[in-house]
């Protein structure tokens, strides 16, 4: 059996205002794919699990993932596309991974525009399954398309390498003279995934009820994708998927239930970390008894798509005269620059961020003092990908009055503490520790003694109704009242 395999990864954020480029995929193509080190994430998952069958060849297209940002190049997606369905010829199945929230410029579900090119090309006959995103926007086309999707059971994502393992293991089941039926439902509902966690909450409940349906006889899997709701396009909100062994009425009326029982229960979503407005946010975390408060600046996070350089957590930080503060981090070549041509220890006056989300911020002046240069590249010590270089390119950091702000030439996303170690910092050394984060990574989440969530400006806002939405069909909820 031949099997096509790739992966492409974007969630396109449509209120950022600079557009996602090719080379920020940084993509592998055919066998490049499949090379050492072991895989990780989703693809790793759905390349191991069909190379441990003896009959399985594989037919590798393309991986690409970028970090979330805003809206896709035309020429970049075709690109991306374009590979993939080179090395769909002559294989009997497919098995990828989609984040699904991704839009290309004039392409509203650029997933979606993928699989009915590969649908057409493979023929009504040729099985295909997908792995998703738990924040993917998925339409109602993707569903008939495709004979199985799966997304991921947890935010944030721990299950990535199960969930590319499950969708390769439903293909093998349809190779082998199975049968699968999915049924699909929709709510109109735009939900940060702040509100959203699957350890607490609404969202906990929710998950249980999708692993009590998943043991249940005759069904294969279930999901649950919040969405990305920080994308004005008209088809968004959440979905139920379920997968049965062959049962399709079965399927939708389980689908149909779980969507259901999300809808009535939309007012149950809310945050479950501490969450207060910016001012609040930093007063509580200055006179908390906690040796470290991560603080984390929401509407500013480059996980969703956020710029990175929204100045007014700083800034309430500075005015609020905070001390013993780290920053991370604020994307500003121009700084960053200015900083390095002055050296370390000396004293550098700058007008730092604002220069790229300029409906949420402005450059924010301050005198201050460069501490550390970095060429911003650490060996990357999470679970996805242990040993990888990740090269982030020119990293300052500069203290201003107490704090010590990081400043990057490249948008970047501190996940990891081993982002903070590579900069000589000990973030457990600090009072507060402000990410640009919604809510924390599990390895964040790991060492942190409290955290607070700032609802702050940026095209991550929180509160959506901050957001001028004008394509979304309406009504939707929050937007709208029911």
């Amino acid at each position: 059996m031949k099997i096509l395999v790739g992966a492409i990864g974007h969630e396109s954020n449509t209120f950022t205002p600079f557009l996602t480029r090719l080379e920020d995929f940084r993509p592998r193509y055919g066998q490049e794919t499949l090379a050492p080190p072991i895989r990780h994430g989703a693809f790793g998952g759905i390349v191991t699990t069909l190379q441990a069958h003896p009959d399985v060849v594989l037919a590798p297209s393309v991986t690409a993932h970028a970090m979330p940002g805003g809206v896709v190049e035309r020429g970049a997606f075709e690109t991306l596309k374009a590979a993939l369905l080179e090395a769909a010829h002559d294989v009997d199945g497919a098995c990828i991974f989609l984040h699904g929230a991704m839009r290309a410029e004039g392409v509203d579900y650029a997933e979606n525009d993928i699989l009915t090119a590969l649908r057409a090309k493979l023929g009504p006959d040729v099985p295909i399954t997908i792995a998703l995103d738990m924040h993917a926007n998925i339409v109602a086309e993707t569903a008939r398309t495709v004979n199985a999707m799966v997304a991921y059971h947890t935010a944030p994502h721990d299950d990535t390498y199960e969930t590319g393992a499950k969708a390769a293991e439903m293909l093998l089941h349809l190779l082998e003279g199975g049968h699968l039926a999915m049924g699909f439902a929709k709510v109109p509902f735009l939900l940060p995934g702040e509100k959203a966690e699957t350890s607490v909450g609404a969202m906990r409940e929710m998950m249980q009820l999708v692993d009590d349906l998943e043991a249940q006889p005759g069904i294969v899997s279930a999901s649950l994708m919040n969405g990305h709701c920080w994308a004005d396009v008209p088809d968004i909100g959440v979905s139920a998927v379920v997968v049965t062994d062959g049962d399709e009425t079965l399927a939708q009326a389980e689908a149909d239930q779980l969507a259901a029982t999300f809808w009535a229960r939309r007012a149950d979503f809310d945050f479950h970390t501490e969450a207060y407005p910016v001012d609040e946010a930093v007063r509580v975390a200055m006179t908390a008894s906690e040796s470290t408060v991560f603080l984390s600046d929401s509407g500013d996070n480059p996980g969703a798509g956020g710029t990175t350089d929204v100045t007014a957590v700083l800034e309430s930080l500075l005015r609020q005269g905070a001390t013993n503060t780290v920053v991370a981090s604020i994307w500003d070549a121009e700084s960053v620059a200015a900083c390095i041509a002055a050296g370390v220890g000396h004293e550098v006056n700058l007008n730092i961020g604002g220069k790229l989300d300029t409906r949420h911020s402005k450059p924010l002046p301050v005198t201050g003092t460069v501490r550390l240069i970095s060429d911003g590249d650490t060996y990357w010590g999470g679970v996805r990908a242990p040993e990888r270089l990740m090269q982030r390119g020119p990293t300052v950091v500069l203290t201003v009055d107490g704090v010590d702000v990081i400043l990057t030439a490249e948008r970047q996303s501190y996940v990891d503490p081993a982002q903070f170690h590579s900069l000589g910092i000990d973030p457990l050394a600090y009072k507060i520790v402000v990410p640009k984060r919604g809510y924390l990574t599990t390895p964040l989440q790991a060492i942190s003694p409290r955290s607070i969530l700032a609802v702050s400006p940026g095209v991550t806002n929180c509160d959506v109704r901050q957001l001028k939405y004008r394509r979304v069909q309406r009504p939707m909820y929050p937007l709208d009242e029911f």
